[in-house]
């Protein structure tokens, strides 16, 4: 597992253009989240220097370990844990073949101002993502917006769209966008390369710009580029043919949790029925939240509530989960309908609720990017599929794949401020997608999809409730039962049908 981590931090440094001494990297080596200090060093370094050293790393960790706390070292242990559960975040010897790679969730400041504090949010935000638009060759001559000037020359800004707007008769487009120095209006026109991709607020773009003579024109756009995907990266495979199984949206407490369907799922585990061969390679069970129905998450929840309280729903979570073998290891992230905040990033489940779960689960915080034997997973739930469906001409429920490729261009899972999904007002930016995952699983849209962006699998996991009411008013129609079979040598992913009585396997579905 060393020398995979060792890849993952030299390939990330090399995605933001940047070498890292040796000294340096056998330094990041021993930390337990090494790619959250990477962040916090890349943020530090000077921008004419393209070089890590070792120097630089001791600097950083003499200097802010204390403050940094949750974003560079592990939270520390719970001492309330039940005995015999490792930490979720312990790297013990007991499941060598998982990592954590870093959870987006930090505590916000105990004492903040709250426009000061989003504030920082988004300044994170901007620099995060600006770091990766550094450099790019279709971006030459990259100014700060307080220091453009009328040029001939092809000049370049990066910036944060703040509003997007419409001229009346043609329907071009008129972008507000800002970065750390000042605000400027920029123009697109309708039928133009960087037209074809539709803007959304809060997003992190680079323009490659053309100024007219005449100074009261603002700069028209050339081109658009977004911190996205490299179009070649390098594919991180496990070295065995071990698979992990990929699940979303339990809803235990709900009147229309899918018992029988868990029943069979929990048979197949146990190599009882058809397909039942393939059990005995899975490892790994990934659970992409909505652990629980929760309460008052939507109005009238109460008529479809089998279990009306929160703290027995996580009861019953424990006892299903034991449903499955001891074996696996079930790593879990919570959702909007779990009981721990709304706002986004999200922490693990309290210690509280972990309590009543067996002692194989891991609780992350939703988001979380971890490792299985050297594929980097990043698991989220997906609330921002509300506020970004609606922000994307054609884009549904029933296609949340597509929505996630957007997620993978703008290197963001939930960009939009002010919308259905809150956002926890930290320092850090926990939501950019920085590092890259080689698989995205999210949930929350309630179907099943299966889709691949630039090397990157994408996965929209099955949910094990039946059709709601309020799902049928907001007109989302359930894929339930399925269970998504990857095999992390090779990628390779088998379908799993548990919504008959008899289990169908169907390789290479997506």
């Amino acid at each position: 597992m060393q020398s995979g981590l060792r890849d993952h931090l030299v390939a990330y440094f090399e995605e933001h253009r940047t070498l890292v001494e040796a000294g340096a990297l056998q330094l990041l080596l021993s930390e337990r989240q090494p790619l959250v200090l990477s962040q916090e060093i890349l943020e530090r370094l000077d921008p004419g220097s393209p070089f890590v050293t070792r120097e630089l790393v001791e600097s950083v960790l003499a200097g802010h370990r204390t403050a940094l706390g949750a974003a560079v070292q592990s939270p520390p242990q719970r001492s309330d844990l039940p005995s015999g559960r490792p930490s979720p975040e312990a790297e013990g010897t007991d499941l060598p073949i998982f990592r954590l790679i870093q959870e987006g969730f930090s505590e916000p400041p105990k004492q903040h101002v709250p426009l000061q504090a989003y504030g920082n949010l988004f300044r994170h935000r901007f620099a995060a993502l600006s770091r990766l638009l550094k450099g790019r060759p279709d971006l030459p001559n990259q100014r700060p917006i307080a220091g453009l000037r009328s040029s001939p020359e092809a000049t370049s800004i990066v910036g944060m769209v703040r509003t997007i707007r419409e001229t009346p008769q043609k329907h071009h487009l008129i972008l507000t966008v800002e970065d750390d120095t000042g605000v400027i209006e920029l123009f697109v026109p309708k039928d133009s390369p960087g037209a074809l991709l539709p803007f959304l607020p809060d997003e992190v773009v680079g323009f490659k710009l053309k100024f007219s003579s005449d100074p009261e024109r603002i700069p028209r756009v050339e081109s658009v580029e977004r911190p996205d995907v490299p179009a070649r990266r390098a594919a991180r495979r496990s070295p065995t043919a071990r698979r992990t199984l990929f699940l979303s949206d339990l809803h235990i407490g709900s009147k229309t949790f899918l018992r029988d369907e868990w029943g069979r799922l929990a048979d197949f585990l146990r190599g009882q029925g058809p397909g039942g061969e393939l059990a005995g390679t899975i490892d790994q069970v990934v659970v992409a939240g909505d652990l629980v129905d929760g309460i008052g998450i939507y109005p009238r929840q109460e008529r479809d509530l089998a279990i009306a309280d929160v703290a027995e729903q996580y009861e019953e979570l424990g006892r299903r989960l034991r449903e499955l073998p001891e074996r696996l290891t079930i790593i879990v992230v919570p959702g909007n309908h779990d009981a721990v905040g709304p706002a986004e990033p999200q922490p693990a489940l309290s210690p509280a609720l972990q309590r009543g779960l067996p002692p194989n689960v891991r609780a992350l915080a939703n988001p979380s990017t971890f490792s299985l034997s050297g594929v980097v997973v990043e698991a989220y739930h997906g609330r921002s599929l509300d506020d970004l469906i609606p922000a994307i001409p054609g884009a549904s429920y029933a296609r949340p794949t597509a929505v996630m490729k957007r997620m993978l261009q703008m290197r963001h899972l939930a960009p939009i401020y002010g919308g259905r999904t809150p956002l926890l007002p930290s320092a850090r930016d926990g939501l950019v997608v920085d590092p890259l995952p080689d698989l995205l699983v999210t949930g929350h849209a309630h179907t099943y999809g299966v889709d691949q962006y630039r090397g990157v699998l994408l996965l929209s996991a099955s949910t094990w409730q039946a059709e709601t009411e309020y799902q049928r008013m907001r007109n989302i129609t359930p894929v339930p039962a399925r269970g998504a079979l990857v095999d992390l040598s090779t990628m390779e992913l088998h379908t799993l049908d548990f919504s008959r009585p008899t289990t169908t396997v169907v390789r290479g579905a997506g």
